[in-house]
């Protein structure tokens, strides 16, 4: 963590220095992001290839499928976040980075990545068990599937934005146990942050449709840009921790 002295930092400023790191350092970024949609397309691919019917064979094993290709991308999400940790911190941040998750600290990450895994699955088990074992081809059973979905998508949704610091936490303290790592980022992630950090994922919409509408090449850029910001929001998270524990001993002596 940081120990310089704290500056809150605004949204607005959070994402003008990732513009700042990213002006003349986008080759990069750019390859990484690259490399990572083609993963998660690989990945989506899997999911849906697994989808082997509608009875309960094929139901356990989408789960299994789904707790699997899931708790591998949160290794792989622990790689994005050391890389972006990496790269606002250092002058140089290594796209090896992205695949740290799967030798370094290794226990608590896969840790972390399965009890989010299990959060998900427990939030869109109700659209899951639907989808596979009651819904017809009507209207009504679209709209139903469909409500389902986001409810359990915005439910999992406002849980990570909660736990969004967890990644950089272990990427600043390799080697940390599991029960601290969760409290330091319950100390980071208050109610004030949480909203704030949504409002920075608000914020970059914008971007996403103009990335969307540029047949997906924008997103290059985009996307390297939200890694950035969010890393940058970290930051300043640690900063805003530091300056509060710094007073509260000052406060003791």
């Amino acid at each position: 963590m940081s120990e310089r002295t704290y500056k809150a930092r605004t949204n607005r400023e959070i994402r003008s220095y990732a513009r700042e790191r990213l002006l003349g350092n986008m080759l990069l970024p750019c390859l990484v992001t690259f490399f990572l949609f083609n993963l998660r397309n690989v990945f989506e691919m899997l999911m849906q290839f697994g989808i082997l019917g509608t009875d309960m064979f094929a139901f356990i094993f989408y789960i299994a499928l789904f707790i699997t290709v899931n708790t591998i991308w949160g290794l792989i999400e622990y790689g994005i976040s050391r890389y972006y940790l990496s790269f606002i911190t250092t002058k140089k941040a290594s796209p090896a980075n992205i695949f740290a998750g799967f030798k370094g600290s290794t226990e608590t990450i896969i840790s972390i990545s399965l009890i989010l895994t299990i959060i998900n699955l427990v939030v869109m088990l109700p659209y899951l068990i639907y989808s596979f074992f009651y819904a017809v081809n009507t209207i009504h059973s679209l709209i139903l599937g469909l409500v389902l979905f986001l409810a359990g998508s915005l439910i999992f949704y406002l849980i990570r934005a909660y736990l969004a610091p967890v990644y950089y936490v272990i990427a600043d303290n390799p080697g940390s146990r599991l029960p601290w790592i969760l409290v330091i980022t319950f100390s980071l992630m208050n109610a004030k942050n949480f909203f704030k950090y949504i409002a920075l994922q608000i914020s970059l919409i914008p971007m996403y449709l103009l990335g969307l509408l540029s047949c997906f090449i924008g997103l290059l850029w985009v996307v390297p840009y939200a890694y950035t910001s969010y890393a940058y929001f970290y930051e300043s998270l640690c900063e805003e921790y530091l300056s509060k524990q710094k007073k509260e001993s000052v406060l003791t002596e």
